[in-house]
Formats: structure tokens, C-alpha cells, sequence
């Protein structure tokens, strides 16, 4: 910048008027005037006093908690903020502060807090002489996340490691029961494989039902639509994605050369190596006895890696793969021996097939980016279900190895959500007297119009410039 240019904007800086850097007050989306206020700020201490010391010792504790007062006031037909009515603002400004858990509060200068008011934290002073008009006095609190100390620790490569163990766990438990195992009471006896076709027929069966949901999910559309999120640029709220949200930063790397033909292209070439995995598994099945159930498992995961490198996002393969985690043939039931065996057979395999779905989900788990609180707790408890009904099943059939897996797989996706959640701010609902574009909504929520495809994309409105009245989108 030359200096002529440095001169002309130092002029025009000194013009400025103050007023301008001003934002509009609000608590929780409702918003009122501001005719004052005053903060508390400063450090936590402790004061040590020693006899003969002239100078105390001062010990640092931390920031002080930050204490906000606001005076403003309420007034019909504001204006300068809108409002409408001065009975339903009061009336707006009281629910809002009523409300259990922390808000928004937009200051005039300090721009967005997430604060708590206090028992007797609003003052609302009405007078008869003058109508249509409430004083206000806010007393904010600055309210932070219940984040307790904890030893830091990769909880992604962690979260990797307890997916792998419960694919070999359950690997151990299909070998023990339908290859071969060894009891207690003799050194080795065979598994349901010794009865031979029947029982092959029926592991058959299960990889086919298996297989043909496979198949029906590689070719779901969300992976067609998931693909522009793989590309660098903006192509809109329809094609952002987990992978390559606005809202946070991705954990899969982009291509920067690629065209949508490419990833077509791509997709298509997954699919068939999709199909290729599904048919070894099918193979490996109708092949299956005591030397092969390596094979067997060895196919199971192939089949589970290769879907999941065909999911371009991770939030579409977590829903996707809840399907096969939920997999349950039709029961099989008999009362002779070969029957028994065959209803192992089945429920081991579809075990089996189970678990190698939840061990997918959960490394996806490890490389999903939450955009918020919120969104990273509805992913835990619904990651947490599928793992809990897998447990009751493990305990119920006595899968010793998988049923001690599941447990810490489950455990390991709590604490990894639970670590990335606490970072992340939270969902808040905001009401507006009118529709909004997205621009004006943007700059009036966060002070920065640049976040308007944030909201477009968590609103969903049906056109950015008509955003709807009442949306629920990032706190902060």
C-alpha cells in the first residue's frame, strides 16, 4: 500500500463515526436498546501475607469470571430494532431469561457472549406515566463448557484400535463356534462346520441377504450427491456434507484437480470393486470348512473396507451402515442336531457380519467432523444404540471376545464425541419478527455476513433471501 493510499484511509478511519461499530443488543435473538452498562473483569487471586514481609505474595488463579451489566429498555414500534408490541418484547425478554441452560447475548461492543443471568439477574421497571415503555436491568454472567480435567490422548488413533479389535474379536468367536473351538471338558471338538452342506448352505444363505443390502446401499443416491463435497469450492447446501462442511474443517483431504466426471467415474469403478468383494465373500462361504474361516473373515472385512471407500461422506456411511449393523436373517429353528447346529451357523455369521459393520461405523466415527454440541451428541447416542443392542446379543450368545470388544469400542466413541463435542459450540433457536436474507441474518447473529452459508445450511431455508423466522443454528 502506497503511502497516498495509507494518508487517504487514516481519513477516512478518523471520519468514521463510532456509532457504526456498534451491533444491535440482543439475549437469545430478542433484541433490545441499550442506553448503558458496565463489565467486571480481572484475575482470580490469593493473597499470602508473611510476618515481616512488607509485600504480599500474589497468586494466580485464573481469570476472574466476567460480570456484565446492561441498562436498556423495551418501547413499542421501536425504530431502530423493531420489536413491535412493548408487552410481548417484555414479555419475550422474560421467557428468554427464564430459559434453563446458558444463551447468546449480542453486546453492543464486546460483540457475542454466551452468558446465564443470575437469580434476580432482570430488573423490569414500568411506570404508569409512561406507556408503551419498560426499563430493563441485565446482570450476564459469562458461562463456559463442564469440561473436567483429563490426560489428553489421540483419541481418533485410539478409537481406530478398539474398531480393529472387535473385528478380530468377533472373527474368534465365528471360528469358535462354527469352524472349531476347545472347551473345558476336552482338549478340541468341532464346531457346526462338521455337519457339513447343510450348514454351509445356511452360512450361504446369510452372506446372500448379507450381500444384496450391500449392494442396495453402494448404490443409495446420497453417495452421488455426497460426491461434489470431495471437490474444493462452494457447490452449495445440497452438496456439502460432513467431509466438506462449511461449518467446520474437514478430515478428509480434498482433490483439487478433480471434476465431478472423475468422481463419477471413481464412484463407479468403487461399485464394481463392491460387487468384486461381495462375490469373494459369497465364494469364500460356499467353500467354507475347518482349514478356511481365516478366508471367510478375511472376506467379511474386505467386503466392509471396500463399501466404505465407496461412501464419499462420513455421516452418509454411519446411516448407511446402521442397516447392516441391524441385520438379522429370518429365524431358523429345529430340533434335530443338524437344525441346532444350522441356527449357530446362522446367528454366528450374522454376528459376525454384524460386528464387521459396526467396526466400519465406528472408524467412521473417527474421521466425522461434528459441526456442533449438539450434532456430535445425536451421533453418539446413535452410534452408542447400535453398540448396545450388538452387547445384549454378544452376552446373550456367550461371544466372550466380542462382548469385552464392544464394551470398549463403546466406551472409546463416548470419549472421543464427548472430547470433540466439548470444543464445538452448541445449537441455539433465534426468532426474528419477519423473514431475513441469509446475509442480514448472518451479520445480525454473528457480526459477520461472510457465515450466511452456515445458516442456509442448517436452516434449509427454501430460498437464502426469505431465511425462515425461527431457525436453529450455531450459538456462536
Amino acid at each position: 500500500m502506497s503511502l497516498l493510499s495509507e494518508i487517504v484511509q487514516i481519513a477516512k478511519d478518523s471520519n468514521k463515526d463510532w456509532r457504526g461499530d456498534l451491533r444491535k443488543a440482543s439475549f437469545r435473538g430478542i433484541p433490545f436498546a441499550v442506553y448503558g452498562g458496565e463489565g467486571f473483569f480481572g484475575r482470580r487471586v490469593a493473597l499470602h501475607e508473611y510476618p515481616g514481609r512488607d509485600k504480599p505474595y500474589i497468586e494466580d488463579m485464573g481469570r476472574s469470571t466476567r460480570r456484565i451489566r446492561l441498562s436498556g429498555f423495551l418501547v413499542s414500534d421501536s425504530l431502530v430494532y423493531g420489536g413491535g408490541d412493548a408487552k410481548a418484547q417484555r414479555d419475550a425478554i422474560v421467557a428468554a431469561v427464564e430459559r434453563s441452560g446458558p444463551g447468546t447475548l449480542v453486546h453492543p461492543t464486546l460483540g457475542n457472549l454466551t452468558v446465564s443471568v443470575p437469580d434476580g439477574g432482570l430488573r423490569v421497571i414500568e411506570r404508569w406515566d409512561m406507556g408503551r415503555y419498560f426499563e430493563l436491568s441485565f446482570v450476564f454472567i459469562e458461562s463456559g463448557e463442564r469440561i473436567f480435567p483429563a490426560i489428553a490422548s489421540s483419541t481418533t488413533s485410539l478409537l481406530d484400535k478398539l474398531a480393529k479389535a472387535l473385528g478380530l474379536s468377533a472373527a474368534l468367536d465365528f471360528a469358535r463356534k462354527v469352524i472349531g473351538g476347545i472347551t473345558a471338558v476336552i482338549n478340541t471338538v468341532e464346531g457346526a462346520i462338521r455337519f457339513g452342506r447343510a450348514v454351509v448352505g445356511t452360512v450361504v444363505n446369510v452372506v446372500a441377504g448379507f450381500t444384496e443390502l450391500v449392494g442396495r446401499i453402494s448404490r443409495d443416491v446420497r453417495n452421488i450427491t455426497g460426491l461434489a463435497g470431495l471437490m474444493t469450492g462452494n457447490y452449495g447446501r445440497y452438496a456439502q456434507g460432513s467431509v466438506s462442511s462449511s461449518l467446520v474443517k474437514s478430515k478428509k483431504a480434498k482433490d483439487d484437480g478433480a471434476t465431478m466426471a472423475d468422481l463419477l467415474a471413481s464412484n463407479t469403478q468403487s461399485r464394481a470393486s463392491i460387487d468384486a468383494a461381495s462375490d469373494v465373500l459369497a465364494a469364500a462361504a460356499e467353500n467354507l470348512d475347518a482349514s478356511s474361516g481365516d478366508a471367510f473373515t478375511a472376506a467379511v472385512q474386505a467386503l466392509m473396507d471396500s463399501l466404505v471407500a465407496a461412501i464419499p461422506d462420513p455421516g452418509t456411511a454411519i446411516a448407511l451402515l446402521g442397516e447392516l449393523a441391524s441385520y438379522h436373517p429370518a429365524a431358523f429353528s429345529s430340533d434335530s442336531q443338524v437344525g441346532n447346529a444350522q441356527a449357530v451357523a446362522q446367528a454366528s455369521t450374522s454376528a459376525l457380519l454384524r460386528r464387521a459393520a459396526l467396526s466400519a461405523m465406528a472408524q467412521e466415527v473417527a474421521v466425522y467432523a461434528p459441526a456442533s454440541y449438539d450434532d456430535a451428541m445425536a451421533l453418539m447416542t446413535t452410534v452408542t444404540g447400535y453398540i448396545d443392542a450388538e452387547i445384549l446379543l454378544a452376552g446373550d450368545s456367550g461371544d466372550d471376545e466380542s462382548y469385552s470388544a464392544l464394551l470398549g469400542l463403546r466406551q472409546g466413541v463416548i470419549n472421543y464425541l464427548t472430547t470433540t463435542g466439548a470444543t464445538l459450540p452448541r445449537l441455539e433457536t433465534f426468532s426474528f419478527k419477519a423473514p431475513l436474507p441469509a446475509l442480514v441474518m448472518a451479520n445480525r447473529l454473528y457480526g459477520d455476513a461472510s457465515r450466511d452459508g452456515e445458516l442456509v445450511e442448517q436452516a434449509n431455508p427454501r430460498h437464502p433471501a426469505f431465511m425462515p423466522t425461527t431457525v436453529r443454528v450455531l450459538a456462536s
